[in-house]
């Protein structure tokens, strides 16, 4: 079904948290050929290293997607090649400044187009669907401590306090190559859909069922995001935290034209029921013209 016309509202928040001495999260979003991106990052490395992973990793992406290279590719390729050439950039700037070795960072994704959204990520951070009052985690973290979980060693109340919770298996930056997970297919978007990406520092305090209620309580998505980062912080803050909360309105073709038919079917029928009306009023107390007498003015000629 193709969206006539969808409308998105962004709010966002980034906060250092309560121990770290630096905001080593990044955050974006922006229109793009054809469509609208968001992203956000959760650098690493130490010191300035990681803002400027995050950072750099954010403007390479926004560069490569806006530059066209979208409208030329499949769009799932063109989200790993934008992974990728963020990779690239990131290792050129170590190259170029030693002191920048070992930085990266991780890198969540959705790119919306008409009703379509697709989603790329690498390492830790999340991107949620909240629909009809429920929540849904689009992506799967590349950790130790997901792979852990996926193998049955740990439970996830057990990963919550291992001391392994903070490796991530991919990042952007570290390795030659990211081999990112990009979704092979679109999700298809619904009307009023509310999405979230977030870094650790949010999904370590936060359990998901307090982001569904936070982010269904609050029409304003600004506000959302406000509520979520407090909500960390009240938690323990003990990592920088970053939100972005993505309310969608889209209405497709087919559900314009379902609605036009309603409202001429409504018109009809409300035609049909006045004329009834006048039709049964004039029945009953309209005088027809045989009811009238005759008198001898009206009869009367001119000749």
């Amino acid at each position: 079904m193709k969206i006539e016309s969808y409308h998105i509202i962004v709010g966002n928040a980034t906060d250092i948290g309560q121990i770290r001495e630096h905001n080593e999260d990044y955050l974006a979003h922006f229109e793009m050929p054809g469509g609208y991106c968001v992203i956000v990052c959760d650098g690493m490395g130490g010191h300035a290293a990681g803002e400027i992973a995050s950072q750099g990793a954010t403007e390479a992406i926004k560069h490569y997607l806006q530059d066209g290279k979208l409208t030329k590719l499949d769009t799932a390729v063109s989200l790993h090649n934008a992974i990728e050439f963020a990779n690239y950039k990131l290792r050129e700037m170590v190259q170029q400044n030693a002191g920048l070795a070992g930085m990266g960072t991780t890198c969540v994704m959705m790119v919306i187009i008409n009703d379509e959204m697709y989603v790329a990520h690498a390492g830790d951070s999340r991107l949620y669907l909240i629909r009809d009052n429920c929540i849904k985690q689009l992506t799967k973290d590349h950790s130790t401590i997901q792979n852990l979980i996926d193998a049955g060693v740990l439970t996830g109340e057990e990963a919550r306090v291992s001391d392994k919770r903070n490796q991530i298996t991919k990042a952007i930056g570290i390795f030659e190559k990211v081999n990112p997970t990009v979704a092979k297919y679109p999700f298809r978007l619904k009307h009023k859909d509310k999405f979230l990406l977030c870094t650790d520092g949010l999904t370590a305090h936060v359990e998901d069922e307090d982001l569904l209620k936070i982010v269904s309580s609050h029409a304003d998505v600004q506000v959302a995001a406000m509520k979520l980062i407090e909500m960390a912080n009240n938690g323990g803050g003990t990592d920088n935290i970053t939100v972005q909360v993505i309310q969608y309105t889209g209405q497709s073709s087919a559900t314009r034209k379902h609605q036009r038919l309603k409202k001429l079917v409504f018109i009809v029928s409300f035609i049909l029921i006045a004329s009834a009306l006048s039709f049964y009023a004039f029945k009953k107390w309209g005088t027809s013209s045989k009811d009238i007498p005759m008198t001898d003015k009206t009869i009367e000629s001119s000749a």
